[in-house]
């Protein structure tokens, strides 16, 4: 997500699984899709009906190899080297799609003369403090750019946000060389930075023979290009990596050389590794995301003003950004978010500059007791996760950790595994039924960006209950408890708006109705929104996440629940099957399958 974000604009998948059957070539790698995705797979092996080459690059030899027409055998890890010697391909023979690559990407913008690369400074970039291992990326930006004091200093990431980079876009358009041959134009940079990655390196580090490695690189250039595409899908095998960041932001730079985003065929597709993972990252789960992908504001940006300056880019669709701020603070506060109090902008949690709570380091935390307690929800880690007994010790350092599933996971048990005696293990372990996906009503976002709506076929049994029921119920008793409190961190509980309709004898929350807040509406007479561009930033419009405003414009118009399939002879790229963000839009950057000539300036 982090790389298809910074490198594109959007964190989820350019491309719709049924769109691989429009591809000319279809590389696969970090993925046994035959198996995993077998439903999306289907359209792979249409594309090779029609003469599309298939190439598995994996260290396995799987069933999705003996399905392609190529298989690379890889060494684990070793995947940066294998893409980076396709991108030194791709430039040494000159197969990259030129006028694409002037028109549609930076390739021929100019860099700040005080860059300076990995090849110059023994692996790491210009800006680095060893000290404090923070970058100040001042020398990256585009020359004659201007640089926000906000933005110099800053802990070392893996890729900068999209949004925290275009908002150091304080300038008119930089210089740019459209012959592409300038020494300080991001083509010639890249050039340099990939020159180490030769068909020798790539198979003394990846252990595949050069010519099975040169075979791959000739098949995707010659199915790239003005009139043919190819597509790239990838799995867990990639992003489950240390450096999956890095791996797929090597194959969006060659996918955006070969001229394959934005075009039917072509496109980056993340095949997830369950029904709605897309969905957790949109709305999300991710700890320094706000729903929409908008960054979770920052300690030292302790205004709303100084947040939106650093979320809020001149040009580009992000100059939108106070028009979702405020919407989802409208949403989240309802009539408590004034002006006067900024929306409510300071009843949201503020990171600490050095705060890191992905997934090692919360463990590191529990492990070291800095965390108190935990909800389990959808996970099973203590048997999934990367270093189960690290995380299984880590949560016997809690005091409290409630788990729910359908089942008595391994992760309820961790208190009485490994050999410990319960009686040593102080945390209160709680264990709550959920229901199965035929007992509730919701959605799924899968793969592709889709909102599929799944009605309740039967009630939960027992006990069992849904999540929405548990979070709902669990807010309202917490508000309960907590009324006429006065103390300033239980305001942003209190002041939530939390009035969703109860339904039936397990009083269900209506999913609905949550659907409705996300999808947003006119705060004036409560009417909905029929998408972003309606939204604004003046207080006017609630929306609980931007992306997905449109998919319930009206009431009782569900998109989501939509199921027409394109008819014979009839291509839209099934537009009214389910419900796509952003906008419905199947093909994410479809502009770029526009020759330049045609577009607006």
């Amino acid at each position: 997500m982090p790389s298809l974000g910074a490198s594109f604009g959007r964190g989820g998948a350019t491309t719709a699984q049924w769109d691989l059957a429009n591809s000319d070539c279809v590389l696969i790698m970090g993925s046994n899709m035959a198996e995993c995705h077998p439903v999306g797979f289907r359209f792979v092996m249409e594309a090779r009906e029609r003469g599309a080459k298939v190439i598995h690059v994996d260290p396995r030899y799987t069933r999705t190899s003996a399905n392609a027409d190529v298989y690379a055998p890889i060494r684990p890890g070793t995947d940066i080297a294998f893409l980076g010697g396709l991108i030194k391909y791709v430039l040494d023979h000159e197969r990259y799609f030129k006028e694409y690559v002037v028109r549609y990407t930076n390739a021929a913008t100019l860099i700040d003369r005080d860059f300076r690369d990995t090849e110059d400074l023994d692996g790491v970039f210009s800006g680095y403090d060893p000290v404090g291992k923070c970058y100040d990326p001042s020398s990256w930006s585009y020359e004659g750019e201007e640089v926000s004091p906000a933005a110099i200093y800053h802990p070392a990431q893996t890729i900068e946000a999209y949004s925290r980079r275009n908002q150091r876009m304080t300038q008119g358009p930089p210089p740019r060389d459209e012959t592409l041959q300038h020494p300080r134009c991001v083509f010639q940079l890249l050039k340099k930075h990939f020159a180490r990655y030769t068909p020798e390196m790539v198979e003394q580090i990846c252990g595949t023979p050069q010519a099975v490695f040169l075979e791959v690189a000739e098949a995707l250039c010659a199915n790239s290009g003005r009139e043919r595409t190819s597509a790239f899908c990838y799995a867990l095998g990639w992003t489950q990596h240390t450096k999956g960041v890095q791996n797929i932001r090597a194959a969006a730079i060659l996918q955006s050389l070969l001229g394959n985003i934005g075009r039917p065929g072509g496109g980056i597709l993340a095949l997830r590794g369950h029904a709605a993972i897309q969905g957790s990252t949109d709305v999300p789960t991710l700890y320094n995301m706000l729903p929409g992908y908008l960054d979770i504001p920052q300690e030292p940006e302790d205004t709303l003003g100084r947040y939106l300056e650093m979320v809020t880019a001149p040009t580009a669709w992000w100059h939108n950004a106070p028009k979702y701020v405020v919407s989802l603070l409208k949403a989240w506060f309802g009539e408590n978010a004034t002006q006067e109090n900024e929306w409510g902008y300071q009843w949201l949690q503020k990171l600490p500059p050095d705060g890191d709570y992905s997934y090692y380091p919360l463990f590191f935390a529990m492990r070291d007791g800095k965390v108190k307690g935990l909800f389990v929800m959808g996970e099973n880690f203590a048997t999934g996760g990367p270093g189960g007994r690290l995380e299984r010790a880590a949560m016997r350092k809690l005091s409290w950790c409630v788990v729910r599933d359908p089942f008595l996971v391994e992760t309820a048990d961790f208190w009485k595994m490994d050999g410990i005696s319960p009686h040593d293990v102080k945390t209160e372990v709680f264990f709550m039924p959920a229901a199965l996906a035929a007992e509730k009503d919701g959605s799924l976002t899968n793969t592709q960006r889709m909102l599929q709506w799944h009605d309740k076929a039967i009630d939960p049994p027992g006990d069992a209950r849904s999540e929405t029921w548990f979070m709902v119920h669990l807010g309202r008793r917490l508000r309960a408890l907590y009324r006429g409190s006065t103390e300033e961190r239980d305001q942003p509980l209190l002041n939530l708006t939390w009035n969703y309709p109860l339904e039936g004898a397990n009083q269900e929350p209506s999913v609905e109705s949550v659907l409705a807040e996300i999808n947003g509406w006119k705060v004036a007479d409560h009417t909905q929104v029929s998408g972003y561009q309606e939204l604004q930033a003046d207080g006017s419009t609630a929306c609980g996440c931007w992306i997905y405003s449109g998919v319930l414009p009206t009431p009782g118009k569900n998109l989501a629940r939509s199921r027409i399939k394109d008819s014979p002879g009839h291509y839209t790229n099934h537009s009214q099957w389910g419900w796509v963000w952003p906008a419905n839009r199947r093909i994410l950057y479809n502009r770029a399958s526009t020759h330049w000539s045609l577009c607006a300036a």
